[in-house]
């Protein structure tokens, strides 16, 4: 075959149908979240001790496996009235209800065999595994266990391995893990990568030689001048909101990340992240400026998903599009295309964290965080007013670890494509 036949089936294979959105849907709301407790008289006594404070309880990570929505309820501000940190919802006599999970056990505060602070997870869908960070403390002043990387069995809800993080890569008395992404090699799960926002740096987990390694560099700290997110309308000040959200390209071969405070998206490749002992460039590369701040990345199997923290909206970025009009490769292409998939100035509020299923549709969250930031789930609102929404929405993809568009972790159709066949 030569040079332009192999150019023309590349890129008619990688271009051969267009992608189909759809609505937004809304899957779950709450004014305020209700836990599936083993008893109605453990409930009474948990709100009577202080240990179940509803309006401190916010629903902000997601992940979708299979038919189950998990999500997370992270434990900050406050030291106590977070009884659960990691939850499945479900449904308990027709009432959507959050069941810890994997169970009440794991979401003992100062038991450092349990949860403290989860704030996100990733799911191996080829495995059936989860991947849960937990950042060890509770409240930002709460230093109660290390850093810990939790894997579970989704099948039989069991705990497969735990691995702590030493303390000279992620700080004990002041990390905030906040995304993880998994890399794959050889068709299974050899690293994962977490954002630090309070340290401002990249956090390196071998699974393999059980070694942890981070990176730090300007890139990941704010932006002074980003600093100030505008939301209904007042301003509010994310100074310590450093790299936050990650996402992992479909061919593994680069991160993508960026801080709450800032526009700036950047890369960085994954051939520096999995040999940091002896790395000598980072080769890491601004890649273009958001149409606003952000909170999370994710990655599907054409399109970058990010949410507009100042616009109440989602939008995408079509890397293969900017690729072919800039005639470069993943490794050269700026950040250009930038297209919006939903928007709701009321009931999008802070869309925060994303997730894909197996069918096609992006989930994604909307929490109103700076207000809760500021006073928890406030008191003063409407009875039975909506502050967290669950959102879905039809991108016609799937996620980059999905065993149907991914082979387990082999290149993806633009992957095996050679940059030129792309390019041409």
């Amino acid at each position: 075959m030569n040079r332009l036949s192999a150019t023309s089936f590349c890129l008619l294979f990688v271009y051969s149908t267009a992608q189909r959105f759809g609505q937004a849907e809304l899957v779950y709301e709450w004014d305020t979240v209700e836990f599936d407790w083993p008893s109605e008289a453990e409930k009474a006594e948990a709100l009577r001790n202080g240990t179940y404070v509803p309006e401190r309880n916010l629903v902000v990570g997601i992940k979708v496996h299979k038919d189950d929505v998990y999500v997370t309820i992270p434990r900050w501000f406050w030291t106590t009235g977070h009884p659960v940190t990691l939850a499945k919802i479900v449904t308990v006599n027709n009432e959507t209800k959050l069941r810890p999970y994997p169970s009440w056990a794991f979401q003992k505060q100062a038991d450092c065999k349990s949860f403290q602070f989860v704030m996100s997870m990733e799911i191996d869908p080829n495995t059936d595994r989860m991947y849960v960070i937990d950042t060890g403390r509770v409240g930002n002043i709460l230093n109660l266990c290390p850093a810990k990387i939790y894997i579970f069995d989704l099948k039989s809800d069991t705990l497969l391995e735990m691995h702590e993080l030493p303390d000279s890569v992620v700080n004990r008395t002041k990390n905030f893990l906040n995304d993880i992404v998994l890399d794959y090699i050889n068709g299974s799960v050899r690293y994962a990568y977490m954002s630090d926002a309070y340290d401002s740096r990249l956090i390196i987990y071998d699974f393999e030689t059980k070694s942890a390694f981070y990176l730090k560099d300007p890139s990941m700290d704010i932006e002074r001048n980003a600093s100030v997110i505008t939301f209904n309308g007042e301003e509010y000040d994310y100074i310590l909101s450093a790299i936050n959200g990650i996402a992992i390209s479909p061919d593994f071969n680069y991160v993508y990340y960026c801080a709450v405070s800032s526009y700036s998206l950047y890369q960085i490749p994954t051939s520096t992240l999995r040999n940091m002992s002896s790395a000598k460039d980072t080769g890491i590369r601004r890649v273009g400026t958001k149409v606003s701040q952000t909170a999370a990345l994710a990655y599907g199997n054409n399109n970058l998903y990010y949410g507009a923290l100042g616009l109440n909206a989602v939008y995408f970025w079509d890397l293969k599009q900017d690729m072919m009009k800039q005639k470069v490769g993943m490794d050269k292409v700026s950040l250009q295309t930038q297209t919006l998939l939903v928007r709701n100035d009321s009931a999008m509020q802070w869309p925060d964290t994303f997730a894909f299923d197996n069918k096609g549709w992006l989930w994604f969250t909307s929490d109103r965080l700076p207000l809760f930031w500021a006073k928890g789930l406030p008191n003063n609102t409407k009875e039975g007013e909506p502050f967290m929404r669950i959102w879905k929405v039809y991108v016609n993809e799937t996620g980059i670890y999905s065993k149907l568009t991914n082979e387990q972790g082999k290149q993806t159709a633009l992957g095996q494509c050679p940059v030129w066949a792309v390019l041409a």
